[in-house]
């Protein structure tokens, strides 16, 4: 996952965006400027600019109504409202452009700049003509047809349309009311509410966004290598194990030994050993991938098992596998080890005839399970199925399909071990 492919509408994960978030911060869960961002940000602030100008009109409740500041509260309502509508929405539609890093960045910036010489603007030349427009309808006007003039203050305190010239400096209706630096501060401090209000804040929270995004990124694709790196490992290992030497050397023994007393016997092992070469060999190189299918494994298996009951003419096996499901997407390399189990643990420890089953079906929760039945010695020569391999298995299954598939293991009434192997279907 990166920057560039996240999905606007989805929530972050949680190592960016922070857990126990409540109504007030739960729209901080999303990228910065998406659309649910913007909407929660706009139910949150809008929702207390709201209770704030409701305030101011319970507080001035009682006055006559020249005396009424309507036209300050208009405008208070209009440079609160419009750049707490207009910044973030702005902001989502740069960000449904997908740019690169570099000019999304500078073009969130030049659109929070906009919006607040926007306001800038409409304070100085649009606040003036929507205060005069609501004074005239109002009735607080003077003989000439000008508005009377209000200071108001968040407190809320109202003065009389014209304070004395005595009124202390630097006070509402004070001679340096309209001082250039007055209206410098004044228009410096418009400029900060309107960037903060505009989203402007969100500038650094989608700085940090992207940095986590990124850092992100490189532990999935650590993890990948590391997981990728595991997979190989694991192919050579288990390529190794099916052609280590003295499984070699105990066939060859064999068929050396059945030349004399079964030259029948003896040929048929070769024959064995060649289809599993032939089988296992090419797989092994091709099933490194994710994903094999569940009848190539099966080939294998069943060449495996063919060798080792021409080795051991008491080993009996069969495999009932519905046609359907030979291509079914299954992990690689996982069958042949259960079947290697079963002929260590189960069939090579008992004295007697010995039989191996493997079983696949489908589950009512369309799972894939394939089962590795044995009628050997059991849990008593096979450790109680805690080996490196089955352990491998698991943390493989772990890391393929996190919490939707399983290997157990369990004792069967009849005598032996039965290995099942449950993955989801796709």
């Amino acid at each position: 996952m990166n920057a560039s492919t996240i999905s606007l509408d989805a929530p972050l994960p949680a190592g960016i965006s922070g857990s126990g978030h409540g109504w007030f911060t739960r729209y901080r869960r999303y990228p910065v400027f998406s659309a649910p961002w913007a909407r929660g940000r706009l139910q949150v602030l809008g929702g207390a600019a709201a209770v704030g100008l409701l305030l101011a009109l319970i507080s001035m409740f009682g006055l006559p109504p020249e005396e009424l500041p309507l036209g300050g509260i208009a405008q208070l309502a209009v440079q609160v409202l419009a750049p707490l509508m207009l910044g973030p929405w702005l902001g989502v539609a740069v960000r449904r452009r997908a740019w690169p890093e570099a000019r999304e960045w500078l073009v969130l910036v030049a659109a929070m700049a906009a919006v607040v010489l926007a306001m800038l603007a409409f304070h100085e030349f649009g606040a003036p003509p929507l205060k005069q427009w609501i004074a005239e309808r109002t009735g607080q006007v003077d003989k000439d047809g000008k508005r009377k003039r209000m200071v108001m203050r968040i407190g809320m305190t109202v003065t009389s349309p014209d304070a004395p010239a005595s009124a202390p400096a630097g006070t509402p209706g004070g001679r340096d009311a309209d001082s250039p630096m007055t209206q410098l501060i004044n228009s410096a401090s418009s400029a900060a509410i309107t960037f903060l209000l505009a989203g402007g804040a969100g500038l650094w929270g989608w700085r940090r966004e992207r940095a986590g995004l990124a850092a992100l990124a490189r532990e999935r694709e650590l993890a990948q290598a590391q997981a990728q790196r595991r997979e190989a490992e694991l192919r050579l290992s288990v390529l190794a194990a099916q052609v280590e030497p003295h499984f070699l050397f105990n066939t060859l023994a064999g068929v050396r030994s059945a030349i004399a007393t079964d030259p029948t016997r003896a040929s048929e092992m070769i024959d064995r050993l060649v289809d599993y070469l032939r089988a296992a060999i090419p797989r092994l190189r091709s099933d490194g991938g994710a994903l094999a299918t569940l009848g190539s494994q099966l080939d294998i298996v069943r060449a495996y098992l063919g060798l080792m009951a021409a080795r051991m003419p008491r080993l009996q096996f069969d495999i009932d596998v519905p046609a359907e499901l030979l291509v079914a997407p299954f992990p690689p390399l996982m069958l042949i080890s259960l079947a290697e189990n079963a002929v260590k643990h189960g069939v090579e420890p008992k004295i007697g005839p010995v039989r191996v089953t493997v079983r696949a079906r489908r589950t009512e929760a369309c799972a894939l399970e394939v089962t590795v039945a044995d009628d050997g010695a059991g849990f008593g020569a096979s450790a109680g199925g805690s080996g490196l391999g089955l352990t491998n298995i698991r943390e493989r299954l772990q890391q393929m399909y996190p919490d939707c598939a399983g290997l157990t293991l369990r004792a069967r009434p009849e005598g032996g071990v039965a290995a099942t192997l449950s993955v989801p279907m796709e």
